[in-house]
């Protein structure tokens, strides 16, 4: 069950993901979980407290995600187009709401750079999350791979969530094959995914 504290964030992933962050405050967050007012402003006593609490919350739930990829999820190009199509099918699906918060959030923080420190913090982790996986896959130089793998995803996710339309899986795993090809091999500019097994 979740705690009180647990209830808040999510609601206030919620708000920002449908409202903005101007929409974005305690009141509103009680409303949205259905707790008794004041509950937010409880648990997260200023809106910064509450922005670090939304934060901590998307990454403790992105983490848990990329954990339950499948253990050869790197061994193959094939496998990792899999994983990933299925990282952004979950993005653009379930956990949509979170996603959309997050990109106002960065999109925030550009502006006034609130959490800047703390986006930054978290974005390293995922970076290194995908240069360790890169690196496993056998990626030559995988830190500059890691971040340009990281800012093809973010483009995919931005791009579908500015479409009302949406996309649809046939075009997830295209992007999500197409990202692959992009990344380096030890023998040419692009990996073309000519190997069973990542070069």
């Amino acid at each position: 069950m979740s705690t009180r504290r647990e209830r808040a964030a999510d609601a206030a992933i919620e708000v920002i993901a449908e409202e903005g962050m101007r929409g974005l405050t305690h009141r509103a967050v009680d409303a949205r979980a259905g707790l008794p007012p004041g509950s937010a402003s409880s648990c997260y006593r200023t809106r910064l407290a509450l922005l670090g609490g939304v934060l901590a919350r998307m990454l403790e739930q992105d983490e848990a995600s990329l954990d339950r990829l499948p253990q050869g999820a790197w061994r193959s190009p094939e496998e990792v187009a899999d994983a990933l199509a299925g990282l952004l099918g979950y993005w653009l699906g379930p956990a949509r709401t979170r996603t959309q918060a997050r990109m106002e959030l960065y999109l925030d923080a550009s502006r006034r750079s609130l959490l800047w420190g703390e986006l930054d913090v978290a974005g390293a982790r995922f970076l290194r999350k995908a240069e360790d996986g890169l690196r496993a896959a056998g990626v030559p130089d995988p830190g500059p791979a890691a971040r340009m793998f990281v800012a093809q995803i973010d483009g995919v996710l931005f791009d579908a969530l500015a479409r009302p339309d949406g996309v649809d899986g046939a075009w997830l795993r295209y992007t999500a094959e197409t990202i692959v090809r992009s990344l380096p091999g030890p023998d040419v500019p692009g990996y073309a995914g000519g190997s069973s097994r990542m070069p």
